[in-house]
């Protein structure tokens, strides 16, 4: 059987399968190589071998490190002919060279850096309730539109979310293979029964409004987001997001620890490297952040309305469709 190894990295665990045979759908890399029998086989007859690892190539990276370094310390430490594919290929085998105690080594150092460095991958999708109600979108866009117009029309470093892709994130995913985005969607899949009795079979129903920001001071702002619960004040909406969340955490696809906050983001401050002109924020504030407290004041109490949530999506970070919505590898139908 394959096992997983689980890795903490500031407050953020990363789980490796790291097992050398065996088969498994759970969410961690398989870093599992073809020649481990033909490994065992050779040990005795000092024979040099090739095995091929599969790692996600956006992990490759650091597996070469700056100017090549990191491969010639895991050439030299394991005494193997590591081969990292070229950056313009699609492959993402590593091939091994090597006598079977040279591969073994290779693989532990391989499987090291992996570990030290999967927090740096950007996730790549997220576990959505989308906001699809065209009436709440169109109350949010005049929302925005109004800010723009009353406190924001000196300040560059904003980005309204569009009402099209309005949502309750509930967790967020790192999944870098094709086989890592099927067990996710399989998963939500396998949930439904358990997400319609966490929902009584019946439609849930959200109300959307009185903006607030995620800071604890709103002159240093970052996020703008909307509250949401449950119209009939039933905590369905909660449980829901909460049972889903634990299932996925409890596979092993969410890192993150933190309190899940149900919310929905309607302005976020750029990035410091991302405003167009840095300097047209000095002296005002730290670009990166907006003063929301003027209008919060003015639009703290805005009601967006009510609108029943449809469906539980594994969405796609940065990818949307020609509506305007986040585009999905899958779904599950709510009540």
């Amino acid at each position: 059987m394959s096992t997983v190894d689980i890795c903490e990295v500031g407050g953020r665990r990363y789980r490796v399968r790291t097992a050398l045979s065996g088969g498994s759908s759970d969410a961690s890399i398989d870093l599992r190589s073809k020649s481990h029998n033909a490994r065992n086989t050779a040990a005795d007859t000092g024979k040099s071998l090739r095995q091929d690892i599969p790692v996600p190539r956006q992990l490759h990276k650091y597996l070469v490190g700056s100017q090549s370094a990191t491969l010639l310390r895991l050439r030299q430490e394991s005494q193997a002919k590591i081969t990292i594919p070229n950056e313009r290929s699609k492959s993402d085998t590593v091939q091994v060279e090597g006598l079977p105690e040279e591969l073994a080594k290779a693989e532990e150092l391989i499987v090291q850096i992996i570990k030290e460095n999967l927090h740096r991958i950007p996730y790549t999708h997220f576990i959505s309730l989308p906001i699809s109600d065209i009436d709440v979108q169109r109350k949010v866009k005049l929302f925005q539109a109004d800010v723009a117009r009353e406190f924001l029309r000196d300040v560059d470093c904003r980005t309204f979310t569009d009402p099209e892709s309005l949502h309750i994130t509930i967790g967020m995913l790192r999944l870098l293979t094709p086989k890592e985005i099927a067990g996710a969607v399989e998963l939500l899949k396998s949930l439904q029964k358990q997400i319609s009795d966490e929902l009584s079979a019946r439609p849930l129903v959200i109300k959307v409004g009185q903006p607030k920001c995620m800071e604890s001071n709103a002159k240093m702002a970052r996020v703008i987001h909307a509250q949401a619960g449950d119209f009939a004040d039933d905590g369905r909406l909660r449980r829901l997001c909460e049972f889903v969340r634990a299932a996925f955490d409890q596979a092993g696809y969410i890192d993150d620890k933190r309190t899940l906050k149900i919310h929905i983001t309607v302005l976020k401050a750029k990035e410091a490297a991302e405003c167009a002109d840095n300097a047209g924020c000095a002296g005002k504030r730290a670009c990166g952040t907006i003063n929301a407290a003027p209008l919060l004041k003015k639009f703290g109490g805005a009601d967006f309305g009510i609108c029943r949530v449809g469906q539980i999506q594994i969405a796609k970070r940065f990818q949307h469709t020609d509506a305007g919505a986040y585009d999905n590898e899958g779904f599950v139908l709510l009540p």
